[in-house]
């Protein structure tokens, strides 16, 4: 792992969000954007309409190369593994997003399961923007630190995790930037999305720990485990294998 590598994963564990920027080339994002719109026309979603958040889930995304690469990227696994300590995270989660202007943006909440706490650093995800985003068109803003206010502790058995009120009223600041960038963001952040006014598009991978999940988690788990089950292993590209299966 280099050193910028490292940065990453340093500060995504401390503020609950880490940017690996433009870490695609323009040919890879170029053949990202035309897999990522021929999906949705595949599935007779269409361009999109004004105001609606499209999203596509699941192994219908491993059908293009160009899709499938963005969950298994050595230098995407490498930044995952880091911030987990997993040497083989679980994809316990595919998708795409959508948002075709104008649209509102998303309010301010968690990811994380309001009145349970989650073992530290047990799950990330991934979101590989294919445009640019910007402070008034579509930025992600979070709260750094408040991931750690959602952690299990050992040395306070009794804390509460936050409310939907605290949520509403923490300190947010925004995130900026350019198509071909990547957000690794701790489920747990509080985070919102602010009102869109170009079109964004995203490929986002959710990724866990094999041994530190609560009971709600290996719930979650053993649902995808027992779905998997039923796709044939060898239609599955053999580089996103280890991490399909947990």
């Amino acid at each position: 792992m280099s050193g910028l590598d490292r940065e990453i994963v340093k500060t995504a564990r401390e503020n609950g969000v880490g940017i690996a920027h433009n870490l695609l080339t323009e040919e890879e994002l170029s053949l990202g954007r035309e897999a990522f719109d021929q999906v949705y026309l595949d599935l007779d979603k269409g361009p999109g309409k004004p105001g609606v958040r499209d999203s596509i889930w699941g192994e219908e995304l491993l059908k293009s190369a160009a899709l499938e690469r963005l969950f298994s990227l050595p230098y995407i696994i490498s930044i995952i593994s880091g911030i987990l300590d997993e040497s083989r995270p679980f994809l316990q989660k595919m998708k795409t997003n959508r948002y075709t202007p104008f649209h509102q943006g998303v309010g301010r909440h968690t990811d994380g399961k309001l009145g349970e706490l989650s073992p530290p650093f047990s799950m990330v995800s991934t979101q590989v923007f294919l445009d640019d985003i910007e402070t008034d068109s579509g930025a992600l803003i979070y709260v750094p630190r408040s991931h750690i206010l959602h952690y299990e502790s050992a040395e306070n058995p009794d804390y509460q995790p936050p409310t939907k009120e605290q949520i509403q009223v923490g300190g947010y600041v925004p995130i900026e930037l350019k198509a071909g960038s990547v957000i690794f963001r701790l489920p747990e952040v509080w985070h919102a999305v602010n009102p869109i006014h170009h079109l964004r598009r995203y490929v986002t991978g959710t990724y866990t720990s094999r041994d530190r999940l609560n009971a709600s988690m290996t719930e979650n788990v053993d649902k995808v485990v027992q779905s998997r089950k039923k796709i044939p292993i060898d239609t599955i590209p053999p580089n996103l294998r280890q991490f399909w299966q947990f």
